[in-house]
């Protein structure tokens, strides 16, 4: 690396949402020339390195704050020798292993590392990336920088997504999102998310989290679907609705009938947003913004409508806002509401490489569903099928496999990507334990039929896309009732409760008396003798359980024998009793609380006045100070501070400024 010193810029906020929520990783292959050797991949690595700068950036704190370091040049291209027995894909696999252990998630490290695959005559540019830097709109823009780099085309335009715009570096994107001028935008974004958190569903599926016994447990099923091109032009030319929208409400709607909700919210793509200013950053754009979606009846053509005008109304704020917004305004309307505001889904649609012109003025094929010309615009859904079996168009197929993964985010995630210019592939990376394989095969049969029969401009309804696939209501325990749009398990507030240090006897009900004429949720608990619980205590301690989804709301209202009965919202105000607990609040205040506020331990890091982008100093100082920081996913939660101090670690050293990254 030469001598001069890194440039330095805020992360944009796309990088911060990968940063602090999704931790992704990105990992590719390509193919080289007969006998490239490594200096050959090394000038190769530096032409892609001049052009984006991304891929020779590290993160670092500085003063506290994490930032950008843009270097002169990234990390150098090793060799790396394909084992005889083995192949260029297991051994990707195993710099993708070193890589989370040694490189994901840590600052003073490239974000980006490049390795060529040796096998006798064959060679292979593998690199291993954090969605920080690398997303897949970002490595199809690298993919053809490389084409065209080998087939010695160095005068190719400068790419930013599927439309071939101009890119903008992420640094400079950074500096325009910091600008004032932009305070508009974000106040509007601002807006959107506290609109959005005030009324958005609890969360669809119950929550299972990661333990022992996952080993098949998540997958990736995929439907591929031939002269899909054809299929959209149709659909648009009938409908005048476009596909992102037709099958992201198809997606929707199916799974709040198979739920029995009322509403679902669907974390959706910057590319399903048409985001122009975000697909040009050539770094990681993979932002997604929460979107409340209804069920709408019987016309799923009326759903989609709904869904288009939704999108479009949001387009001026999505992806404005800033993602520790995000985190702050959905953890104070989860305290507020009592209700678990995590979603479970999410969908992803990569616009045609040709175009949405191209498409609808392409010369439209042959209707691919016999007899669809009659019964336009039905809804009723009676010969809505078009005979046995017309789902499947031809060629269509669905494959699927289980996946290494231990967890994942959503309970099922929607991609829609192109396989070439003609073919669309519709994979569903899914929990067995929300949407089994089988309901999934069916999930994506139904969008297919929705897709054939817009295509004719024929509408259709849930329950006969459901009956048609086989896709099924979701199983319900013994103890679940439905209540205000969603199903509450009783059984789980119970547990709950009576796992707590003082409670020898709970129980959870609906009764009469809540607010707008619906059932009010009530615990009673009995507590032991010389307990000093409140119930105050008992509802922080089952927020907790709202924010990672093992139950969906918490209850509106307590009762203790022989004690309080109350809402459970006023605070108690114990002073701090430990060493461990004086510290979180003496670096809470040093990484600055809001002004005239004082932290209150019985509250989490959000609701005592801390600021999720003032992390990195509130961690720096608990280092400081001698323990290990708790991480960021537990600050940016229900976690009170007063159950934080009691899992402080020391550390043994004060802590330092990252080192330059690791060559």
């Amino acid at each position: 690396m030469s001598g001069r010193a890194p440039a330095d810029a805020p992360l944009t906020r796309a990088q911060k949402f990968q940063w602090f929520l999704e931790k992704g990783l990105a990992e590719g292959l390509r193919p080289l020339p007969a006998g490239t050797d490594e200096a050959a991949a090394q000038r190769l690595v530096h032409a892609l390195e001049d052009r984006f700068e991304i891929l020779r950036t590290s993160l670092a704190v500085v003063d506290g704050e994490l930032r950008q370091l843009v270097h002169p040049s990234g990390s150098p291209v090793r060799v790396v020798d394909v084992a005889p027995d083995g192949t260029a894909e297991r051994s990707l696999a195993d710099l993708v292993r070193v890589f989370t252990a040694h490189t994901h998630g840590r600052v003073g490290r490239f974000l980006v590392q490049f390795h060529l695959l040796r096998s006798e005559d064959r060679r292979w540019l593998a690199v291993v990336a954090d969605n920080v830097a690398v997303d897949a709109g970002f490595h199809g823009v690298v993919d053809q920088q490389l084409t065209d780099l080998l087939h010695g085309r160095t005068d190719s335009p400068d790419t930013g997504g599927p439309h071939r715009r101009p890119g903008i570096q992420p640094a400079e994107q950074a500096r325009r999102e910091a600008d004032p001028g932009e305070d508009t935008e974000r106040t509007r974004a601002l807006d959107y998310l506290r609109r959005h958190f005030s009324h958005a569903p609890a969360r669809m599926h119950p929550h299972h989290p990661p333990g022992e016994g996952t080993a098949g447990r998540y997958y990736r099923s995929t439907l591929t679907l031939p002269g899909a091109d054809g299929l959209f032009a149709r659909g648009m030319a009938h409908t005048g609705l476009l596909p992102s929208a037709v099958v992201l409400a198809a997606f929707a709607q199916l799974l709040c009938l198979r739920a029995d909700t009322d509403a679902c919210t669907v974390n959706v793509s910057l590319d399903n947003r048409h985001n122009a200013d975000l697909r040009r950053v050539l770094c990681a754009t993979a932002q997604r913004s929460p979107v409340a979606l209804r069920r709408q009846g019987r016309s799923l053509l009326e759903a989609a409508a709904e869904v288009q005008r939704t999108l479009a109304e949001g387009h001026p704020a999505y992806g404005r806002y800033d993602p520790f917004d995000l985190i702050r305004e959905r953890v104070e309307a989860q305290h507020r509401r009592g209700v678990c505001l995590s979603t479970d889904l999410a969908f992803n649609f990569i616009p045609p490489p040709q175009g949405w012109r191209e498409l609808i003025e392409a010369e439209p094929g042959p209707t691919d569903e016999p007899g669809s010309a009659d019964r336009p615009g039905s809804t009723d859904g009676s010969g809505s099928t078009g005979g046995p079996g017309s789902m499947d168009r031809p060629g269509s197929r669905i494959s699927w496999a289980t996946t290494a993964e231990t967890s994942y985010e959503y309970g099922a995630s929607l991609s829609v990507r192109w396989a070439d210019p003609h073919t669309v592939r519709l994979s569903v990376h899914g929990d067995s334990r929300v949407l089994e394989p089988e309901q999934c095969a069916a999930l994506l049969r139904g969008v297919e039929l929705v897709l054939t029969r817009a295509a004719t401009g024929r509408d259709c309804s849930p329950d006969d896309v459901a009956s048609a696939v086989g896709l099924l209501r979701l199983p319900r325990g013994p103890r679940e009732r439905p209540s205000g749009g969603r199903w509450i398990d009783l059984r789980a507030i119970e547990d709950l409760l009576l796992a707590l240090p003082g409670v020898t006897a709970a129980g959870a009900s609906l009764e009469p008396g809540g607010a707008s004429g619906t059932p009010r949720l009530t615990a009673r608990v009995t507590a032991a003798d010389g307990s000093t619980l409140t119930p105050f205590d008992l509802r922080e301690e089952l927020l907790r359980a709202v924010h990672t989804g093992a139950i969906p709301v918490v209850p509106d209202w307590f009762e203790i024998d022989g004690g309080d009965v109350s809402d459970g919202r006023s605070l108690p105000g114990r002073p701090a009793a430990t060493a461990e607990e004086t510290a979180l609040l003496t670096a809470l205040s040093g990484a600055g609380t809001e002004p005239g506020r004082a932290p209150d331990l019985d509250l989490c890091y959000l609701r005592a006045g801390g600021r999720p982008e003032h992390y990195p100093r509130f961690a720096e100082l608990l280092r400081r100070l001698g323990y290990h920081p708790p991480g960021f996913a537990q600050v940016s939660g229900m976690t009170t501070l007063r159950s934080l101090a009691g899992e402080l670690r020391p550390s043994g050293r004060a802590g330092g400024r990252p080192a330059a990254p690791a060559g």
